[in-house]
């Protein structure tokens, strides 16, 4: 990964981040808000995306389709070949294509960008900014840029399209130090899932054929 302040400024500058705008804008925290106030509010979350992975120095992309589902800090991740699913307590990692499930204790790092934390960490992770509107899939958004203040972050730039009428994040696009970027965009919403918290575990009874590897301490 790219790790030369040189070009993390060519970079920047490449994908339009003008150092003239005002970091922390108050226009965009209110949205920001605003959006962090309508996730709270929601009981539960289900949402479908597809991720777009390209490496653009490579000029080589991928097309992904997940779900996720949210309720509080809980959540569950599929994709593909692999279901990632967390109680608060526990993470399982569970592998399809190898028949594994692989259990961790859940050791958040607020720093890291997690389906339970994507709608708040910008309250004191990053540094925001306005950067205009655009349509996706004929939905009015507003566009923020979330420039991480740690330059460690292997990222330098979260782009966020938040639609302005619903005030949920339509899209996200993460721009890697490496070239690369992925975009998720939310091409299903419903905020009446109506989750259990026994949703948010991996039932080993159920899947008597799947070895389970237990990491826990």
């Amino acid at each position: 990964m790219l790790t030369l302040f040189s070009i993390f400024t060519f970079l920047l500058s490449l994908f339009g981040y003008n150092p003239d705008k005002q970091l922390n804008d108050p226009k965009a925290k209110v949205l920001l808000d605003a959006v962090s106030k309508t996730y709270k509010n929601y009981e539960s979350v289900e949402a479908n995306f597809t991720l777009i992975s390209t490496n653009h120095q490579q000029n080589k992309s991928s097309n992904k389709k997940g779900t996720v589902y949210l309720k509080g800090e809980k959540y569950k991740l599929l994709m593909g070949k692999q279901e990632i699913i967390c109680d608060k307590k526990s993470v399982w990692t569970y592998l399809k294509d190898i028949k594994e499930v692989q259990i961790n204790d859940y050791e958040p790092n607020k720093e890291d960008i997690t389906p339970s934390n994507m709608f708040t960490i910008y309250q004191n992770d990053f540094n925001y900014i306005l950067n205009g509107e655009d349509n996706i899939d004929k939905t009015e958004c507003t566009i923020i840029d979330l420039m991480p203040k740690d330059k460690n972050k292997p990222f330098f730039k979260v782009r966020i399209w938040i639609n302005k009428n619903a005030k949920f994040i339509k899209q996200m696009k993460v721009f890697d130090k490496n070239g690369s970027t992925y975009t998720y965009t939310v091409t299903l919403f419903n905020s009446k899932a109506g989750l259990e918290d026994n949703f948010f575990k991996f039932d080993t009874s159920k899947h008597p054929e799947v070895h389970v590897e237990d990491l826990r301490m």
